[in-house]
């Protein structure tokens, strides 16, 4: 468990929060490769962590899914907390976003009410949440009335649009929550190619808010085969900007600080794989079979030069980022249930 300092050529540096199986956030440092510092949290089991858009707070769920502690992370202290649950009634929340004031949230919420002989469900419901007022202002409709299992939301940068990603992807007016926009992302982008997977994810290294990039899948109906590419997504744009790869492979993604490559990991009983894509030159630029584990999660350093894989297990695996070359693994004393990585924490967000 090397502790030593070492270089960053780029001067570039992240830190991780890491929830784990006790009631606190551990902090690691790159730069270092050392833990640098313990938050401690109200409830035991942080499993979700959200970063907040100016980077200063955390969202922090608790393994109940019923509490959401907000955490400062200059200060290091829990500024308040928030759940619905109340009496014989448990209300899982089991997605939320939180609007760029800050001032409410949207909840997607389920909850269960013990009764002498059986549980009462209700919902899933959408909820505008005040978090000033710590109170449900207002319910936000299904779309088309249509009540789902499951969703999930992304605000917009101006936080006046409220995506809601089901089988389509819904623009809400955040105001008055009136349909603005639909992206049917069921139906094929251009005639003759299958419904395709696009990518929404939440990654330190996208390259700005509202701008995706990540793997897509589809299916071609000629060949009948499944296919896979890389796609950016500009949701306020409604444009993307795709190209294929070759047959779909089980292998995932992960954006580079720099933007012109990406890395993913390809994770079967037998067929451990790092990868590296060019997206200038949109290509496969390399893969290599290494000792992997069933479950894992890859991250490339803020500096470029190191890719961190870790998940399921209290280790991060360090390899060289131009040889995927094993370097060292860095221990902890507990298995890691959710990480946030955050780019340059002593920078102020933004360009």
């Amino acid at each position: 468990m090397p502790m030593g300092a070492l270089a960053q050529d780029g001067g570039r540096n992240a830190r991780w929060y890491l929830g784990g199986y006790g009631q606190e956030i551990t902090v690691w440092d790159e730069a270092s490769e050392s833990v640098v510092d313990h938050i401690p949290v109200k409830h035991a089991i942080p499993v979700r962590l959200q970063l907040s858009r100016d980077r200063a707070k955390l969202y922090v769920q608790d393994a109940t899914y019923e509490r959401v502690e907000i955490i400062d992370l200059a200060s290091k202290r829990s500024l308040d907390e928030f759940g619905l649950s109340e009496g014989r009634t448990k209300v899982w929340i089991n997605a939320f976003d939180v609007h760029p004031s800050e001032d409410w949230a949207a909840l997607l919420v389920k909850s269960y009410t013990k009764e002498r002989d059986r549980y009462e469900i209700s919902g899933p419901v959408i909820l505008r949440y005040d978090l000033r007022a710590k109170q449900v202002t207002d319910t936000i409709p299904w779309p088309d009335d249509e009540q789902r299992e499951f969703a999930s939301f992304r605000f917009s940068p101006e936080g006046d649009v409220l995506y809601v990603f089901t089988e389509d992807l819904i623009a809400l007016d955040s105001e008055d929550f009136s349909e603005v926009d639909r992206w049917e992302i069921s139906e094929p982008l251009e005639p003759g190619l299958g419904p395709m997977s696009l990518p929404f994810g939440r990654g330190p290294y996208q390259e700005k808010d509202g701008i995706y990039t990540g793997l897509f899948r589809v299916t071609d109906p000629v060949q009948d085969r499944r296919l896979m590419g890389i796609a950016t997504v500009d949701l306020a744009e409604r444009r993307v900007d795709f190209f294929t790869l070759g047959p779909s492979e089980g292998v995932g993604f992960e954006l580079a600080p720099d933007g012109t490559k990406a890395y993913g990991l390809r994770s079967e009983i037998g067929l451990y794989e790092l990868w590296r894509f060019d997206l200038s030159g949109r290509r496969v630029a390399g893969r290599v079979a290494f000792r992997g584990r069933p479950r894992m999660a890859l991250m490339p350093s803020a500096d470029g030069t190191r890719l961190f894989i870790y998940n399921a297990g209290n280790t991060i695996d360090v390899y060289d980022e131009r040889t995927f070359e094993h370097l060292r693994t860095f221990e902890f004393d507990t298995d890691m249930t959710s990480v946030v990585v955050v780019p340059d924490p002593e920078r102020p967000p933004g360009p």
